[in-house]
């Protein structure tokens, strides 16, 4: 049974070397904004035939509680095909265009009425307070000049800062780097490309820069062509993001001993992008403070040297920030380097003059997020099953009561909140979830534990882990890394078939 949980974190492991992007779930938002923006770009008819079929039955994309940017996304770059007149778009016809347009809009006219489902603001996605009013604005343009009734705008939208945003487009002024992720919400500027390839790893802020087709030798141009490419024509909400999926199965590799042999060459790239204020999650992406703690605990599990000089570039007095001076916490990057600093002083004792008070008051700030339930939840993620394996990681190597008493807590938490028929998930059952779960009880003899694992590992056998997961994780839109959750099901796969204790 070793062997073939090492074989098959070892073909996980080689196939992340091989691929440059990082395997991610499609994304509709994305896909519809080449579709309007790009149609020039390769790819162009099949990522208009995917937003033809793959709209539901009730004129929205994706699963329930994961469809408004995609459903607005969609249907603004359906009704631009319908009204103009692009060769590119003739793959399918425009009265097709016209119809699945007119299905989004009265999902969209449902949702967005008064009391309507998401009439008091939309679902918090990265930037959504500027994303949305953009698309509503191009939406309410296109019905405007067909004489159609607009759309209302949902509560908690950034109109002003959109407008401000896009005056200072207008007037050539480099727009803020927090919005780079997001570049398509202002209108074609003139100042500096903020990279040699991809604006911030996105295809739509990519093509929302360049608006036409450019050189297909520019470095922007020759990104979203590459990228399309890898996908058949459909695109992930960010690539590459290669850093961030090697550094995320690795630990979980590590932390639940899922026995494996990581290929150099994943290792040399860490080590060779690792800055002095970090890493990022792929090339083209800001460094910040999740990724770092995670490419250094990487490195320095598999025989490599890493020092925690630029983790330190993110400490606020009592946390670890993601990007310096945010707003909102995030107790999973805590659960991070929690664990990573524990490890970092169990094998350089010399240190602990010097990182053992950021380990103790991580580690007591990391207890206080945990909620009343049990639980710890992350704005990175839908699910808090994700937050709080993160957290229970990280206590599980720490001494004293509070440590235990917190985990009890969270164990007690998954107990109670799994569905009837086994398995986890805070809408319905999914695999992620159930790993993540059976993780967090991996090796307690509490009571229930046992039979619960026993019912988990049906679902973790016999689901598949692909492009059709459920999308849990938070950018602009939602999304699935499909490798880091593949690497979570082995590990709970092996821990319950072989009665794995706890760390």
């Amino acid at each position: 049974m070793t062997d073939d949980f090492r074989s098959a974190a070892n073909t996980l492991l080689h196939e992340s070397a091989a691929d440059p992007w990082a395997w991610l779930t499609p994304s509709v938002y994305e896909c519809a904004r080449l579709v309007a923006d790009a149609p020039w770009l390769g790819g162009h008819a099949e990522r208009l035939r995917h937003l033809c079929r793959t709209v539901t039955a009730d004129g929205t994309w994706g699963q329930d509680g994961f469809a408004f940017n995609a459903t607005l996304s969609a249907t603004e770059a359906l009704l631009a095909v319908a009204q103009r007149r692009e060769p590119a778009d003739e793959v399918i016809e425009r009265g097709k265009a016209r119809a699945v347009a007119g299905q989004g809009l009265r999902a969209l006219r449902d949702w967005l009425a008064p009391g309507g489902r998401y009439a008091a603001g939309p679902p918090a996605t990265i930037s959504v307070e500027l994303i949305v009013p953009m698309l509503v604005d191009r939406i309410n343009t296109r019905l405007a000049a067909a004489g159609e009734p607009e759309l209302p705008m949902p509560a908690g939208c950034a109109t002003e800062r959109l407008a401000a945003i896009r005056a200072d487009a207008a007037a050539g002024r480099e727009l803020p780097a927090d919005i780079w992720h997001a570049w398509e919400i202002a209108t074609p500027v003139d100042s500096a490309h903020p990279y040699a390839g991809s604006v911030s790893c996105s295809a739509a802020g990519t093509a929302g820069w360049l608006r036409t087709a450019s050189d297909p030798g520019s470095p922007a141009a020759r990104f979203l062509e590459e990228l399309q490419r890898h996908g058949n024509g459909l695109v992930p909400v960010a690539a590459p993001i290669d850093y961030f999926e090697h550094a995320w199965m690795l630990n979980t590799f590590v932390w639940h001993r899922v026995p494996h042999d990581c290929p150099e060459r994943i290792l040399d790239r860490l080590e060779s992008e690792l800055g002095p204020h970090g890493i990022a999650g792929g090339r083209d992406l800001t460094v910040d403070g999740d990724d770092t703690a995670a490419v250094v605990n990487a490195l320095l599990c598999h025989g490599r040297t890493a020092g925690l000089d630029g983790l330190l570039t993110y400490w606020a007095e009592d946390h670890f920030q993601i990007y310096p001076g945010e707003s909102i916490a995030s107790p999973a990057t805590n659960g991070h380097t929690v664990s990573l600093l524990h490890r970092y002083l169990a094998e350089r004792p010399e240190h602990g003059e010097r990182y053992g008070p950021v380990l103790r008051r991580n580690t007591e700030w990391l207890l206080d997020q945990q909620r009343a339930d049990g639980s710890w939840f992350d704005f990175w993620h839908v699910s808090p099953y994700y937050a709080t394996v993160c957290a229970v990681e990280a206590l599980s190597a720490v001494d004293g009561e509070p440590a235990k008493a917190a985990a009890r807590r969270a164990r007690r938490w998954v107990l109670d909140t799994r569905h009837p028929g086994g398995g986890w998930g805070v809408r319905w059952v999914t695999m992620e979830e159930t790993a993540y779960a059976a993780l967090i009880l991996r090796g307690s003899t509490e009571t229930g534990v046992a039979e619960a694992l026993t019912c988990a590992e049906p679902v973790l056998r016999d689901g598949v882990v692909d492009a059709g997961i459920t999308p849990l994780w938070l950018v602009k839109d939602y999304f699935a890394p499909i490798r880091v959750v593949a690497a979570a099901v082995l590990a709970a796969r092996q821990a319950i078939l072989t009665g794995q204790r706890g760390a």
